[in-house]
């Protein structure tokens, strides 16, 4: 009998779990599907310290992970990020910045572990001050040391900014600092090997030169519609825009626009473009051959400039503006960009006056027709980085060119990481490359003081741009700055250090099917923030 009843009682509790999963009670319920944004980055990550970091690549990432004071979008605004709100007083110098919101660091490391620990004006003030310390080499220095006179923490959530004098750039400035904790600066944390933060997304892993993976970061302010972000580093404008074609990315940071054909045909890609960047050689005066002016000036002469635009940028009949020639470094939309006024004090194409300035500088051609001087002929490399096949089609033509006049002239292409390298190092004797042409573009390019920290200047110092340029981050008025700006680089132009070649309009594309919210005022750059009071970026996993 009792043999009978516990058989019978298994029966029964069969009979109640089959109902029980029928109804549905006894299913494991299904897993929520990853949602991930895989983005093909044109440029690999050079480092993963934000305050080492020199290129928009490196950014890209890193305005995800860690957050800052203050954001700007892609018209030049700003935006709340850290600080809610800021105002600078009546004497033009002291800024205060309300950090009302809560930002706590990211968890889940060896330097928060579990605990919610939150954002507070001391760890911006320790950021401040660890960028603005020469000993840590950061490449913002320049930008901060010579603006800011003091930090006053006036409690948790204000902080005071006085600046030495008035500067337009301070919030340009603010918007580029990624807030980095405070107890990891006083401890020694490592933060090249274990980034740690207060954004949307936490780092995740990282293979050199292939890619870097984010996660969602589950306790930021507004929750991140997706789960992971993969940073492809691909290269080669070709191989990323043929991985968008067959969905295997999403998202494409920059394709050079003889790669349309490749995209072209298939409805769910969105291309657009975006401000234009200035491209330009220049040559570093340190080097003995470029250090007088009407070599320079010489070198100029003998390029054809239209004809190189025309020739990487042909008209395909479209309409599509791809680029314009430049004869400023600003952008035309720019204050102090007026192509006219720079134009005429930019050689023309005339060989005939290269010939006539180089012979006053002394140099002769040789039986070979290359130019001599003191025995010396003139021999030297344009560098430029293998990221960019337009770039690297100037470099030849540009070689071209001038070899026709009567140099040794090669084109040299390198990885951008050791073009990069090279550059801040003061190795090419003359180099192509572009950018800044930010707001902040003219006291990169231009002014004596940027050559200390990474910088595309070659080595170039004039007291009287200097000053001009000085006067103009004083001036609020507009109008006013805009023309101090155009004088600086009116004077900067005639001495002929660099070359512009043109203002190119980027072109990015995208999987519109797939990716959600991505557009920012207009732009899908993927520099800003994924996760912002702006926009919350989705992904349809279906598509």
């Amino acid at each position: 009998m009792k043999k009978r009843s516990i058989a019978l009682m298994l029966v029964m509790v069969m009979v109640l779990t089959t109902l029980l999963s029928a109804c549905g009670g006894g299913t494991t319920p299904a897993k929520k599907e990853e949602k991930v944004l895989t983005v093909a980055s044109n440029m690999n990550m050079t480092t993963t310290e934000p305050w080492k970091s020199t290129t928009d690549g490196d950014y890209y990432i890193f305005y995800q992970i860690y957050s800052r004071l203050v954001q700007t979008d892609f018209r030049g605004n700003y935006y709340p990020d850290l600080a809610d709100s800021w105002e600078c007083a009546d004497d033009g110098v002291t800024w205060t910045f309300h950090l009302e919101k809560n930002f706590p660091w990211q968890r889940g490391n060896d330097l928060f572990g579990n605990d919610l620990v939150q954002v507070t004006a001391d760890d911006v003030k320790a950021t401040l001050e660890y960028v603005m310390d020469p000993a840590n080499a950061c490449t913002r220095l320049d930008d901060l040391a010579s603006t800011i006179a003091s930090i006053e923490v006036v409690d948790d959530k204000t902080i005071k900014i006085v600046t030495k004098d008035i500067d337009v750039l301070l919030l340009y400035k603010m918007a580029a600092i990624c807030i980095m904790p405070k107890k990891g600066i006083d401890e020694g944390w490592d933060f090249a090997s274990k980034p740690v933060g207060s954004g949307a997304f936490k780092w995740d892993s990282n293979i050199v030169d292939t890619q870097v993976v984010l996660v969602a970061n589950e306790d930021y302010y507004i929750k991140p519609n997706i789960d992971k972000v993969i940073y492809k580093f691909v290269t080669e404008t070709s191989v990323a825009a043929m991985a968008l074609a067959n969905k295997e990315v999403d998202f494409v940071t920059y394709f050079a626009y003889n790669e349309m054909p490749t995209i072209q045909g298939h409805d769910f890609i969105e291309v657009y473009s975006g401000s234009s960047t200035c491209r330009w050689a220049a040559m570093n005066v340190t080097y003995d051959l470029f250090k007088d002016v009407r070599v320079r000036r010489a070198i100029a002469s003998y390029i054809d400039m239209d004809a190189l635009v025309a020739a990487v940028y042909p008209d395909d009949g479209t309409g599509v503006v791809q680029a314009v020639r430049a004869y400023g470094q600003i952008p035309p939309e720019n204050a102090g960009g007026d192509q006219e006024r720079a134009k005429k004090v930019t050689p023309p194409y005339d060989p005939a006056a290269g010939d006539k300035l180089m012979e006053e500088a002394g140099w002769k051609k040789n039986a070979k027709g290359i130019w001599e001087k003191d025995g010396q002929t003139f021999t030297f490399d344009i560098q430029v980085g293998t990221n960019d096949p337009i770039r690297l089609n100037c470099s030849v033509l540009m070689a071209t060119m001038l070899n026709d006049a009567g140099f040794e002239c090669q084109s040299k292409a390198v990885e951008w990481g050791t073009h990069l390298s090279d550059l801040s190092a003061g190795n090419c004797a003359m180099y192509i490359v572009g950018g800044y042409s930010g707001v902040d573009g003219p006291m990169k390019v231009m002014h004596t003081d940027n050559t200390g920290s990474f910088s595309p200047n070659p080595g170039y110092s004039n007291p009287e741009v200097d000053a001009l340029l000085e006067k103009a981050w004083k001036t609020t008025d507009d109008d006013a700055r805009a023309e101090l700006i155009m004088q600086a680089q009116e004077k900067w132009l005639y001495d002929t250090v660099f070359l512009p070649m043109y203002h190119a309009y980027n072109f990015q594309a995208y999987n519109k099917d797939k990716v959600k919210d991505f557009f920012v005022n207009g732009c899908t750059n993927i520099e800003f923030n994924l996760v912002s009071e702006l926009r919350n970026v989705d992904v349809d996993m279906s598509k």
